[in-house]
């Protein structure tokens, strides 16, 4: 392993990326290295609202049509340009990757054509107004063209094709062991940055202490306020938009996973009853999770976004912890006697994802829903969900837009791949009037319809549905050694570009 030196950011991450191809997952921590080497379309600003990125402005043109004028003096790694053509291979790359356990599809099934004129502006097609174009390309990952061409997945992962424009530059990966980075932004205070996976929250926070790393992310919260003691340390935190929620499979008739008490095979799913995936939701005490759990580091919620983003409704809070109601439900539904299920989650991707299983797995028990609680390695994990094989599990979504459409047209819109809906609606939860109220909003110029829009598809989703079971947000927190400061933000992990040393 390369020797450490004084002008290295070292990182230990909770969770590693399963590849360094930027097209490869929509999921968090890809995204989140994905960062360090590539750059999007466009970026977030502090209220995670669209800002220039690759593209220094962008603008509607007529009814159809969205355009983005790229940052003059652009350049990738291997100090070619970036140019139009770039963009146009990247965005019709990106729902393309063979294997990809979570595609990036939704722009492309909401672009009709892409317009390239002269060198530096891009025209993306639709088939009317749209204002999520802009939000989407906040995910829309720009890669060398010529590097990229005929690249595979493999070819990213050995650093072949891994050319970007982001402030770093791929050296290697060593999956399970370091991820190795060279500056590419001269502004930055760090010739290298060196990643490495710490999965163990004791593991990674016993590096932090040792001096063997400089930061840390999702900095486990029952050791919060003990760090804030420790002059060796310092911590970090801001509020996520990340949704931890419970995820019931509506689609299949039978599973596996879903017995009757006697532990034979049940001849119906009772999750596909609005009334038993609302007693399951009162069956929760989300207070109890978050005080004890979280130690307080998150708050509750009945919804997939955080206050202040657009779409938020005031009106949807966490619902009460209510067993009575619960059993009752149950009961209204047919199914009195209970039933047992499997609740499956990650076991190193979100804060205490597996200690929240195991704590909704007794409540529900207590309800009369016998639950068993079975834990995957995250990798494992998204692979699985994608091929649908839960009959419960948690996961979470981190909204990267200020906007509530990103999220309820990937997890609550039916799913769709012809136009890239649903996507991440691995349980396939359908209701048309969610879909309309959607469509609704993305017809919709007046700032104030389109939020009543987005509103109406939380109302009936979520309240009326139970399409999913929202948790909590947890907070985000960092810890690094005392001679570094960090920026900390509502996105989540780490970055190696927001780390300084301390002044």
């Amino acid at each position: 392993m390369p020797q450490a030196r004084a002008m290295d950011a070292r990182l230990g991450v909770q969770t590693e990326t399963s590849s360094i191809d930027p097209h490869y997952a929509l999921v968090g921590a890809n995204q989140t290295v994905a960062q360090h080497i590539f750059e999007t379309l466009l970026t977030a600003d502090a209220a995670m609202r669209p800002a220039a990125g690759l593209a220094a402005s962008w603008r509607a043109v007529g009814d159809d049509a969205w355009e983005f004028r790229l940052r003059p003096g652009a350049r990738f790694h291997d100090g070619t340009p970036v140019t139009a053509e770039d963009v146009r291979f990247s965005l019709e790359r990106m729902p393309h990757v063979p294997g990809s356990p979570a595609p990036f599809v939704r722009l492309a099934g909401i672009t009709t054509a892409i317009e390239v004129e002269g060198s530096d502006i891009v025209r993306l097609r639709t088939k009317g107004f749209d204002p999520s174009v802009p939000l989407n390309a906040m995910s829309a990952w720009i890669v060398s063209g010529k590097a990229a061409r005929d690249a595979t997945t493999a070819d990213f992962n050995s650093g072949r094709a891994a050319i970007g424009s982001g402030p770093w530059r791929f050296v290697e990966w060593k999956p399970g062991e370091r991820l190795v980075l060279e500056r590419f932004d001269p502004s930055l205070p760090f010739e290298r940055a060196v990643i490495r996976p710490m999965s163990n929250d004791a593991a990674r926070l016993a590096a932090l202490l040792a001096g063997d790393v400089d930061l840390i992310d999702s900095v486990p919260p029952g050791d919060i306020e003990k760090l804030r003691g420790n002059p060796a340390v310092k911590l970090w935190t801001a509020p996520s938009a990340r949704l931890i929620y419970l995820a019931l499979d509506q689609e299949h008739d039978t599973s596996p996973q879903l017995r009757g008490m006697d532990g034979k095979p049940l001849a119906a799913n009772p999750l596909k009853d609005a009334r038993v995936r609302r007693a399951l939701s009162l069956a929760i005490n989300r207070t109890l999770i978050v005080d004890r759990l979280l130690h307080g580091a998150g708050h509750s919620t009945g919804q997939m976004v955080p206050e202040g983003f657009i779409g938020h409704d005031p009106s949807i809070v966490a619902p009460d912890f209510d067993p009575a109601a619960a059993k009752q439900l149950l009961a209204e539904a047919g199914w009195g006697q209970g039933f047992r299920l499997t609740l499956t989650s990650p076991n190193n991707r979100y804060v205490e994802d597996a200690k929240t299983a195991q704590a909704v797995a007794q409540q529900w028990t207590r309800a009369g829903i016998g639950t068993e609680v079975d834990v995957l390695p995250s990798n494992a994990f998204f692979s699985r969900a994608a091929k649908r094989e839960f009959a419960a599990f948690l996961i979470g979504f981190g909204s990267t837009a200020g906007d509530a459409y990103t999220a309820m047209s990937q997890v609550l819109n039916s799913y769709d791949a012809e136009r890239g809906l649903g996507a991440l609606n691995r349980f396939r939860f359908s209701d048309p009037a969610v879909d309309a109220a959607l469509e609704r909003s993305q017809g919709e110029r007046d700032p104030a319809a389109r939020t009543a829009a987005l509103q109406a598809a939380a109302r009936i989703a979520l309240v009326q549905d139970t399409a999913i079971i929202p948790l909590h947000f947890p907070d985000n927190a960092w810890a690094t050694r005392a001679g570094f400061s960090y920026r900390p933000t509502m996105a989540e992990g780490a970055q190696a570009a927001l780390l300084r040393p301390a002044p």
